[in-house]
């Protein structure tokens, strides 16, 4: 992480943002990438899902689904490759395909798979988008969404009113409101078209093809779980289930031979044990909201946002915006190994108009100082912890700029070490597998084991009705806290 444009916490943010760089933004939206432009297109957008995202390194995990995956693209209209196949360290249940072979499924769908048909019937729905280029075409139509006053004039600070220094703090905290950069969804006859080549292949490599249709029922029952305002990045945001995708794809199952072949994990419990441990959930290694509060236990600090504003949580800062969307509290890093006197020596040399106001957070040193600019005022609070300097920006239109102040400077103050018992709260959720007791429903199996999703979660993720009674020792999954051990330093 360089010293004042990164804010990763040492891990990102969650963010699903797919940054493409222009000019093959450019050539894909005409068409005319060639099979070499197209692959160094895929590389790069690779390099950025692994930087902004973040990829599972679990070996066991991602040599398996690496398997399943390699297995049906050596029955695909490219089995010379090059393909490639990761886990994407989110906690939403998606999956997305990049041109050259670079295929992505999240921890979170993987922990809503309940067979080996299931996950290959994913993987070879992102193989065909490859294979039939939709992922070219995808990639050219991503667009941004639009901006509002609140980025924009933070976008102007950054580009030169105020200092390198300062700028480098304030940007890239915009994209808390703008949402970004995103693939666009695949049209309808796209879809269908990745749906009759991947459940083709799923058949030629062994796989019983009616897993697609089953999946995508599961994904809808998710998603009419998740629904609201927090939700973000579900499969079917991007991959649309259209009122007869599910008939179509079971009529099509129907018809497929199915060819002879083992499957790795073929039974529910093998492939289980496959899954068993993925995260569940935010990563508390990333930091974790609990309310309006953000604890990050790895670097030892609290901040207490605005109560009733939208958090969000990505790469380059943690923040909350306000109801009316006209304010916004962030939180990023402003340097490493560095002191706030070194900070505010660079600021103060570079623009020498620029003027602190020094104090304390909560015995800490800090100081702060205000910029404004094309209708905008920006409020910078520096606070350093641990020879690292964080900034905490309040930014708001210089009209309303009164009556957000205090709450900039009440956010600021609330910055502080971590208590014990704070760090002790801080739990993680991982996927376990518990033998059912006869008669058992998922809420009260989900209550005996004190599961952190509920009955209609665990129904959800097994594909049972919430009023279905479990024979004894069948397999559930199910959502199990623990307390959170710093994983820091581990691959």
């Amino acid at each position: 992480m360089s010293e004042s444009v990164s804010f990763d916490l040492r891990a990102p943010f969650a963010a699903a943002r797919i940054l493409i760089p222009t000019v093959w933004l450019a050539l894909a939206l005409y068409g005319c990438l060639t099979p070499a432009a197209e692959q160094k297109q895929g590389d790069e957008a690779a390099k950025q899902v692994e930087q902004e995202m973040g990829l599972v390194r679990e070996p066991a995990l991602l040599g398996y689904v690496r398997a399943v995956g390699e297995k049906l693209a050596a029955v695909s209209e490219r089995p010379e490759g090059p393909w490639q196949f990761a886990v994407v360290d989110k906690p939403e249940p998606n999956a997305f395909a990049l041109p050259g072979g670079h295929v992505y499924v999240t921890r979170g769908l993987l922990s809503l798979a309940n067979s080996e048909d299931e996950l290959a019937g994913v993987l070879g729905h992102e193989i065909a988008h490859v294979t039939a280029r939709h992922s070219v075409k995808r990639l050219g139509a991503a667009v941004l969404t639009a901006p509002l006053s609140i980025a924009t004039g933070l976008a102007g600070l950054a580009v030169g009113i105020v200092s390198p220094t300062l700028g480098k703090v304030v940007a890239g905290t915009g994209e808390l409101v703008t949402g970004g950069l995103v693939l666009a969804p695949f049209s309808r006859e796209q879809e269908h078209e990745a749906d009759e080549i991947g459940q083709g292949l799923a058949a030629r490599a062994g796989y019983d093809p009616a897993g697609l249709p089953r999946f995508l029922q599961t994904l809808d029952r998710d998603l009419a779980l998740s629904s609201g305002e927090q939700r973000q990045f579900h499969f079917l945001d991007s991959h649309p289930l259209t009122p007869d995708r599910v008939a179509r794809t079971q009529e099509r199952a129907s018809q497929l031979t199915r060819a002879a072949a083992q499957p790795i994990a073929g039974e529910r419990s093998a492939f289980l044990a496959r899954l068993e441990g993925i995260l569940v959930g935010d990563d508390p290694a990333q930091g974790v909201f609990e309310g309006s509060r953000f604890l990050h236990p790895d670097l030892d600090f609290r901040l207490e946002f605005p109560a009733g504003w939208q958090t969000r949580n990505t790469p380059n800062a943690v923040g909350a915006i306000s109801p009316s969307k006209d304010a916004l509290v962030a939180l990023r890093l402003a340097a490493r190994d560095s002191s706030l006197d070194q900070v505010i020596q660079k600021a103060t040399a570079e623009q020498p108009d620029v003027s602190f106001e020094r104090f304390q957070v909560n015995g800490l040193p800090a100081a702060r100082t205000r910029v404004s600019g094309r209708d905008q005022l920006v409020e910078i609070t520096f606070i350093e912890h641990q020879r690292t300097v964080y900034a905490v920006i309040g930014d708001s239109g210089e009209s309303v700029a009164k009556q957000y102040a205090p709450v900039f400077s009440a956010a600021a103050r609330s910055f502080r070490p971590l208590s014990d018992s704070e760090r002790r709260s801080i739990r993680e959720s991982r996927l376990r597998t518990r033998a059912a007791r006869a008669g058992e429903t998922p809420a009260a199996i989900a209550k005996r084991t004190g599961s952190t999703w509920d009955g209609q979660h665990v129904a959800v993720a097994n594909e049972v009705d919430p009023g279905k009674r479990f024979d004894a020792g069948w397999p559930v999954k199910l959502a199990l806290p623990q307390v959170y051990k710093s994983r820091e330093g581990a691959q």
